[in-house]
């Protein structure tokens, strides 16, 4: 009796190995014929695997790096603290396991019993599996396990672009599959798969990619300590998400939940056959309320920083993905990659990114942004709001502290106001001003020898290259002979044309682009004034300064300090990555600080002093053509902010608005950050001085006030004959009444002199009696 059930039994199972090396034949040759369609499937897998990329280990590592879980973004350390901006992703929640114990048995027992009951045995592709699927669908059976192999559907998820469901692609699906099987061992490809999961929405309202996340927002447990039915649960899940989960949006949460644990059970089934459990444990999680063991929504809060920082996040991710960019350059598998891979890298990648942004200054001066009042105005019958952008940047490195890419709040956008989402600290280009003068005029030529401080040139007027059209000042005065420091206090147009044609247009761009600026070919010498064929940004214009506060020494303005990887790894540091350039010589640098400090003590900025209570401050003001930009940019010894306001158009706005913004920045920098100027602190001269250069000092031209001087002598004898004429009483009635005084040498500030002490360096100072120019002077227009 005993040998004939041995009999038996060998012959059933020889029936059965018979049976299935049949289905195996009968389904391969069955997908073959689905592939050729006309009888040459062999012909086209051949076809399509000689024209298959034959892809790296690196490459396959580049493109499953994703899988590494969400990329991190910090605020910049207060002491010892990491302060979290936020999670990468704007709609996914991405997180990773590393090695197959940070996961619950049970869950990896029940991927394989739900998902491919051969993944030990088989190398990237099972043909009983697929026999399987196939004659359990060919005889109307439930299907308890999936045709494709999870190598396989990693490859799916993770490697090929397209999801169309061809036989192309499912041939390159199995070519990728036994190629990734080589690569990797059956424990990496576990864990790249459990990674790269979808379970549709969680909890916390994103979608879940991977197993940790699926257990945090699913459960709120953490994928270690799963109980097996809830492990069984989350694997039943893979082909269906929306179908089982309580959080979708698709099916009432009652229904999903009916599919979810029929399916559940079935792994569980699935699970006991295969002996991953005992009778016992499948009883126990049968008996399992599911129901009452899911997470709830008021368990989590949103954390990803798109929805608490989004214009951080955007700048963040741009920057880290022009990083990633150079750092992988040199590395064949990632040319050409298109700009969305390095998205998904920067924001899946598992990366820690340290930002050089203080999270209290941050916030500080987005509220005081917000809280100005601002201008609008229509511009073709849609209404346009007045912008305020802002860079803060530290002067030693270049780091960006804050930013404001503007004064918009969502609240405040009504329904015929145009919808703006620029960054205008950062992106947005607008044209410079006079804020260029310093850096393609006066800087280069004091660099190169050609003037000092105190060096003469001749204000008049200048013919445009090859037009008989005159460069104007603002004003349409003429000053005649006076000191270059003048000139720049005043911010007079003919003299930076002098010095930028005395430099050279191209030597003077040189020094733009060692400052990171890079002018178009359409660009000539009304750069000097600040005529930009794109213009540029202002954070790119506010490194400027910065370069001149840290004694010529250029640093790239960056928000990035150091990207750590998933393992832990350093890949990017800053500092080791961009050292200083020298752009200008320390006492030249010292001497232009010098200059502007002229234009905030006495020049077109005087009303600065208003905010700055007591601090020592450097910058220069600027506007473009019609007003459509208005820029001032100053700096202290240890900081530049530089502050632009306009229109996202053209529409005229006031010169003194940036002014007015740049105060109110700067207190709130104060407010936030008190140790971050240090009150009393001094620009220090770095020794060494620049020699006195006769630039025009032979010309013998008269300067202003002797030319306005001669200008009233030759008027007085007609004042004489106007006064003996019988005057008309309500001529001069209209007269006060339409022509008030505006006495441009009237300082429209009385008794706000320059702070003791805070005087430039030796040889800067203006030739005696020159009085300053009145704050309300516009600033060049750039013609």
């Amino acid at each position: 009796m005993m040998k004939d059930n041995k009999y038996q039994s060998h012959v059933q199972n020889k029936w059965k190995k018979n049976a299935l090396r049949g289905l195996t034949i009968a389904s391969i040759t069955g997908l073959t014929c689905i592939v050729g369609a006309t009888g040459v499937g062999i012909g086209l897998v051949s076809a399509i695997a000689k024209d298959e990329n034959i892809r790296t280990k690196v490459e396959f590592d580049r493109l499953l790096s994703k899988s590494n879980g969400n990329s991190y973004a910090y605020f910049a350390k207060s002491g010892d603290q990491e302060e979290l901006i936020g999670t990468m992703t704007d709609g996914n929640n991405q997180q990773s396991i590393k090695h197959l114990k940070d996961v619950s048995t049970f869950l990896v027992n029940a991927f394989v019993a739900i998902e491919d009951h051969d993944f030990y045995k088989h190398n990237g592709i099972s043909y009983s599996g697929t026999a399987r699927a196939f004659w359990q669908q060919l005889i109307g059976a439930e299907v308890t396990t999936g045709g494709s192999t999870i190598t396989q559907q990693l490859v799916k998820n993770e490697i090929l672009e397209d999801s169309d469901r061809t036989k192309e692609r499912k041939i390159r699906e199995w070519i990728n599959a036994i190629r990734l099987e080589k690569y990797y061992n059956k424990e990496d490809i576990l864990v790249k798969y459990m990674n790269s999961v979808e379970f549709g929405t969680g909890a916390n309202g994103r979608n879940m990619i991977g197993v940790a996340a699926a257990a945090r927002f699913l459960f709120n447990k953490d994928v270690k300590n799963l109980e097996l039915p809830q492990a069984a649960y989350i694997a039943g899940m893979v082909k269906g998400q929306n179908n089982y989960n309580p959080f979708s949006s698709k099916g009432t949460p009652e229904e999903n939940i009916k599919r979810g644990t029929d399916r559940m059970q079935l792994v569980l089934k699935n699970m006991l056959e295969l002996g991953f459990i005992n009778e016992s444990q499948y009883n126990q999680a049968i008996q399992f309320d599911i129901k009452n063991s899911f997470a709830k929504k008021s368990d989590f809060k949103k954390d990803n920083a798109y929805s608490r920082y989004p214009m951080i996040t955007a700048a963040v991710e741009e920057e880290a993905i022009s990083i990633l960019k150079k750092l992988y350059k040199d590395d064949p598998n990632f040319k050409d990659l298109p700009k969305n891979k390095y998205r998904n890298l920067v924001r899946m990648g598992g990366f820690k990114i340290y930002t050089t942004l203080d999270k209290n200054l941050y916030e500080e001066m987005s509220k005081t942004a917000q809280n100005m009042d601002f201008n609008t105005n229509y511009y073709k019958g849609k209404s346009f709001r007045e912008r305020v952008g802002a860079t803060l940047i530290d002067n030693k490195t270049g780091a960006i502290l804050s930013f404001v890419s503007s004064n918009q709040t969502e609240k405040e956008e009504s329904d015929q106001e145009v919808h703006d989402t620029n960054n205008y600290a950062l992106d947005f280009t607008n044209q410079p001003g006079s804020t260029m003068k310093p850096l393609a005029a006066y800087g280069p030529a004091m660099n190169e020898g050609l003037i000092s401080p105190t060096s003469i040139i001749v204000d008049e007027p200048l013919k445009k290259p090859g037009t008989n059209i005159p460069y104007k000042n603002a004003d349409h005065e003429t000053y005649g002979s006076l000191t270059i420091t003048e000139a720049l206090k005043r911010s007079l147009n003919p003299p930076a044309i002098k010095l930028i044609r005395k430099v050279g247009i191209e030597k003077s761009f040189n020094y733009l682009n060692q400052m990171g600026m890079f002018p178009t070919k359409n660009d000539g010498e009304t750069m000097a004034l600040g005529g930009a064929d794109e213009g540029f940004t202002t954070a790119e214009m506010t490194a400027g300064y910065a370069m001149i506060a840290n004694n010529g020494q250029f640093n790239k303005p960056h928000l990035i300090d150091r990207i750590v990887d998933a393992d832990g790894k350093e890949i990017y540091n800053f500092k080791q990555m961009h050292p200083a350039k020298s752009v200008f010589k320390p006492e030249v640098a010292y001497a232009l600080t010098g200059m502007l400090r002229q234009v905030v003590t006495g020049g077109t900025a005087t009303m600065i002093n208003g905010y700055t209570g007591g601090y020592q401050v450097a910058g220069k003001t600027g506007t473009s053509t019609g007003n459509h930009d208005s820029w001032f940019i100053g700096y202290t010894p240890e900081i530049s902010l530089g502050v632009w306001d306009g229109y996202q158009v053209n529409i005229s706005t006031s010169e003194s608005s940036s002014k007015i913004a740049w105060g109110r920045l700067f207190q709130a920098i104060i407010r936030a950050k008190p140790d971050l100027i240090k009150p009393g602190s001094q620009f220090q001269d770095p020794g060494g001085s620049v020699p006195y250069q006769c630039f025009e000092c032979n010309r013998g031209v008269p300067n202003y006030l002797e030319i306005k001087k001669k200008k009233e002598r030759e008027e007085k004898p007609n004042k004489k004959k106007e006064q003996n004429k019988k005057p008309n009483k309500k001529r001069q009635e209209n007269d006060s009444n339409n022509n008030p005084d505006r006495n441009p040498d009237r300082n429209p500030n009385p008794g706000n002199n320059p702070n003791p002490g805070n005087n430039p360096p030796p040889g800067s100072n203006p030739p005696p009696g020159s009085n300053p120019p009145p704050d309300n002077n516009p600033d060049p227009d750039g013609n």
